[in-house]
């Protein structure tokens, strides 16, 4: 069973995660907070599996919880649940460690699937960001390809999946090729962003987070 934390000032929204997550029989909601301060004391408290959180929250906003939170409680994955598609807010969220964190906008939870799915895969190590914001960053490269490097148009598609919280059976399946392929694209990735890592989740977190940090360094040039 996973022990969820909810936290969000509005009740509506509380309301409505909670009934989402316990539509699932293995996910448990064992605590839901108006704001990040309560957040970080409850996580003390509890052995909460996952936090997830508003961004924008009274005494103390979701990124800056999240950071005291995996501070106190290592173990502990992050979704946070955004109105803004700002990079800046993803760069803090992921700036001294990525692993097991989630952005997800609002929107994106109409398809109440969506909020499942980023509970599951940040617990399983991922770092997933939303397909809107993935979109964005990847439009945007895509116009700056000439300053920005040689990613080819199949590392682009390796990539993005990848910062959805693919798999590479995932990525496999949904390209078409067979996972060697991924494994031989990713290699590239690899070399071209200058990153590395110890397994596979470790790899997608690192050049998710190296891709952002490309487009970041783009839109300041």
């Amino acid at each position: 069973m996973a022990n969820i934390l909810i936290a969000d000032d509005s009740p509506f929204i509380r309301t409505a995660y909670k009934r989402v997550l316990e539509t699932q029989a293995d996910f448990v909601v064992a605590a839901v907070c108006e704001d990040g301060f309560e957040a970080v004391n409850k996580c003390s408290e509890l052995q909460i599996d996952v936090a997830v959180l508003d961004i924008r929250m009274p005494r103390l906003d979701g990124i800056s919880a999240s950071k005291t939170i995996r501070e106190k409680n290592p173990e502990t994955s992050i979704v946070v649940v955004s109105a803004y598609d700002d990079w800046s807010y993803v760069n803090d969220l992921i700036e001294t460690d990525s692993k097991a964190k989630a952005y997800i906008l609002k929107n994106s939870l109409d398809d109440i699937g969506e909020l499942i799915r980023a509970v599951r895969k940040v617990m399983q190590g991922y770092l997933i960001l939303d397909n809107a914001l993935i979109e964005k960053l990847v439009g945007y490269y895509e116009r700056h390809s000439a300053e920005s490097g040689n990613l080819s148009e199949r590392e682009l598609q390796v990539i993005s999946r990848g910062c959805r919280g693919m798999s590479v059976q995932e990525i496999a399946t949904d390209m078409e090729i067979s996972p060697e392929g991924v494994e031989t694209i990713q290699d590239l990735i690899e070399e071209k962003l200058d990153i590395s890592g110890e397994d596979y989740l470790s790899i997608q977190s690192n050049s998710t987070k190296a891709f952002l940090n490309l487009c970041v360094a783009l839109s300041l040039e």
